[in-house]
């Protein structure tokens, strides 16, 4: 093996929540390894906002930021790979304790006390031409995240698809609460873009969701039920501009200074998830692991998540939240497997 170092903690991940959980690390002394292949969720974008300290930085700099502060204590290694594989199985040189074999495709291999995961999600976009184009600089999932340097345009909110227990009606309130100035014809800077015909009555709607939506029609937030034939960047006038088609062929192209739209996600590492028999469960925007709180704790003993990958509120300060909380669980794990080896040792068990 190329490694033979038993850390105490190997994070797979180098984002916020990954790098959080080795800065939560430092403060106890214990050893970690970093493992990292350099791609984010937020790739593309051009900062961060609604982090404490960090608003309007760029992610990478936050993150340059943070492994400064992190190298300071001496206690964590990284790797700039993309793992493979990663099993639990008994470690000699650690009392007989279960531990993880993590390996990686260059052919790497490290041994760990425990293990946090920290892949993040991806977002799966829609079949809607142009959308993979315009995202992220047009296309946003958060307005903590994005979206109040255009609060003055028109702003649009992608409803498709519109199921029951939507949150346009949430994304469309944040889109109408970041201005209220009415249009020259008295409507709201917000429209819904449902991408073809549907019927509020009808609609297989929660009560509740009906109502906000009515609500938001009386404050003039307009619906287009036309088909969605393009998107395309407006450059260099910011925004984007949808094109739209009627039933009856006619298109017409729309402005907007950008599309709130939450994707469907799945989890980074699948894999690697079911290799480890990680339990995982079902939120509205797709699948997450199931997290034992509050300390970011799985269902396999010693492993623990951090990041997107394991919270319902995705975002750079729910991730590093997340991540010093892995760091607590970990501790407490260990010193507890400390304690008892020294009973063991000096037979008082």
């Amino acid at each position: 093996m190329a490694s033979r170092t038993l850390f105490d903690t190997i994070i797979i991940g180098g984002g916020p929540g990954g790098l959080s959980t080795a800065l939560g690390l430092c403060r106890q002394s214990r050893t970690c390894l970093v493992i990292s292949h350099k791609v984010f969720r937020n790739d593309g974008i051009e900062a961060s906002h609604a982090v404490l300290g960090h608003d309007h930085i760029h992610p990478q700099e936050i993150l340059a930021k943070a492994r400064q502060q992190i190298d300071r204590y001496g206690t964590t290694s990284y790797a700039e790979d993309e793992v493979v594989s990663a099993k639990q199985e008994e470690l000699p040189q650690w009392n007989g304790h279960k531990g993880f074999l993590v390996k990686s495709k260059s052919g790497q291999s490290w041994l760990g006390k425990t293990l946090v995961l920290s892949m993040g999600v991806k977002d799966i976009f829609p079949a809607i031409e142009g959308y993979k184009e315009n995202w992220p600089q047009n296309i946003y999932q958060c307005l903590f995240c994005d979206g109040w340097e255009r609060r003055d345009n028109n702003k649009a909110i992608l409803a498709a698809p519109m199921g029951k227990g939507t949150m346009v009606p949430v994304m469309a309130s944040m889109s109408l609460g970041m201005n209220k100035q009415k249009n020259d014809d008295g409507s709201s800077k917000v429209t819904i873009l449902t991408d073809g015909a549907f019927n509020l009555e009808t609609a297989n709607f929660e009560p509740s969701v009906v109502k906000q939506l009515k609500g938001l029609m009386a404050r003039g937030v307009k619906i287009d039920q036309r088909k969605i034939v393009a998107l395309e960047d407006s450059n260099p006038t910011e925004g984007v501009n949808v094109r739209l088609q009627d039933e009856n062929g006619k298109e017409e192209k729309l402005h907007f200074g950008f599309i709130m739209h939450k994707p469907r996600t799945e989890l980074n590492g699948q894999d690697i998830i079911q290799e480890l028999g990680v339990e995982t469960e079902k939120t509205p925007h797709g699948d997450a692991i199931k997290v034992i709180t509050p300390f970011q704790g799985t269902n396999i003993p010693g492993l623990f998540t951090a990041g997107d990958s394991g919270v319902q509120v995705t975002h750079v300060a729910t991730a590093m939240v997340s991540g010093v909380s892995a760091a607590g669980g970990i501790v407490h794990y260990l010193n507890r497997l400390d304690d008892g080896d020294a009973l063991a040792a000096a037979g008082l068990e």
